[in-house]
């Protein structure tokens, strides 16, 4: 489902690529084609000092770089020594970790490249979380995490979290609306000042997959068919 989600965003950014490379390789060709000999301004003729490609008498303007693939960095929330909530045997820094994998997959699978936090059961800081995010170059960053809320057990639902910026609130309501379409129970979008998406440098959302202190939503969460379904890999 989230996978689902950030498919579309993947083939929309892929149609802009193509537009902007036809619309840079016209431009080029309206006004960095090189003129006649005649009407180049004195001391220039034959002369590059460009990027350009010499070819017997003519220059060629080199050709627009492609840019690269859409990337995306993917966050299992707790590890390691931080298990996260831990109830009846079901553990959040492992529930988190299969999603994490099993969205990975999806989204190879789409072209995407992906980029973990973690692809093993470590710990990893939250300011290493944004900066391995920030480092890679990646163009969104998604956090995935359980929810827990001791004192009322029938709370539940997916839940999605940004802090401050309009294009993360976008990423947000596209995950949480795809989730609505999978009749998958959803809580409100919420901003939230949490570490981890304020110090991430791109769209950046916080995924609450389910709450492991309702009994129902706990044993979704555990199974594997749930699992693939909010990584959406069988879409």
């Amino acid at each position: 489902m989230i996978a689902y989600a950030l498919r579309g965003v993947i083939f929309l950014l892929l149609d802009l690529m193509i537009i902007l490379m036809v619309c840079g390789v016209l431009y080029i060709k309206e006004h960095l084609a090189p003129a006649p000999d005649s009407e180049l301004p004195d001391g220039n003729r034959g002369d590059s000092t460009g990027d350009t490609t010499v070819a017997g008498s003519s220059i060629i303007p080199a050709a627009p770089s492609i840019p690269g693939q859409v990337k995306i960095a993917l966050d299992a929330g707790r590890g390691g020594d931080q298990p996260g909530c831990v109830i009846n045997g079901a553990t959040e820094k492992d529930i988190t970790l299969s999603i994490v994998l099993l969205l990975q997959e999806k989204l190879e699978s789409e072209g995407a490249a992906v980029v973990l936090t973690r692809s093993a059961d470590s710990d990893v800081s939250l300011p290493d979380c944004s900066e391995i995010a920030n480092n890679a170059g990646a163009n969104y960053f998604i956090s995935i995490h359980c929810n827990s809320y001791e004192d009322d057990s029938s709370v539940t639902g997916f839940g999605c979290y940004c802090y401050q910026s309009a294009e993360s609130e976008n990423l947000e309501e596209t995950i949480t609306s795809t989730a609505d379409n999978h009749s998958i129970s959803t809580r409100k979008v919420k901003e939230e000042n949490y570490a981890v998406l304020r110090e991430t440098a791109i769209p950046a959302v916080l995924i609450g997959v389910g709450f492991l202190t309702n009994t129902e939503e706990r044993g979704k969460l555990l199974s594997p068919e749930y699992q693939d379904t909010v990584s959406c890999l069988r879409e």
